[in-house]
């Protein structure tokens, strides 16, 4: 699995190798994290500054915690000009969310049916 992806072994480090809170966590990524981003994408589409720093600032956080930090950080850039009121440039990240959330997906689910 690519770490840059979802870092696997970093994440069971962070929980103390505890993998049934792990995967715990996981699932709730899985539904978590797409419904976290379509509400990003309705609050840039509807202008809507606090809510697209509240999602963005979700996705950042939920991403972090499973160590996909290209989804973080991603979500990270979209909440920093989201808080200057900057939403013409945070609606340009969204083809990189979808992107990269999809790909987290897939290698969180993977790993999830092994």
């Amino acid at each position: 699995m690519s770490d840059a992806v979802f870092n696997e072994q970093a994440f069971y480090s962070h929980l103390g190798g505890d993998t049934e809170l792990g995967a715990e966590i996981l699932k709730v990524y899985m539904v978590d994290a797409p419904a976290r981003a379509k509400a990003l994408a309705e609050a840039l589409t509807s202008d809507d500054k606090d809510l697209a720093v509240k999602y963005s600032h979700a996705l950042k956080g939920i991403s972090a915690t499973i160590r996909a930090n290209s989804m973080a950080l991603i979500a990270e850039r979209i909440e920093q000009v989201s808080r200057k009121g900057d939403l013409e440039s945070a609606r340009t990240y969204m083809p990189e969310v979808e992107t990269e959330l999809e790909a987290v997906l897939e290698a969180v689910q993977n790993y999830l049916n092994k």
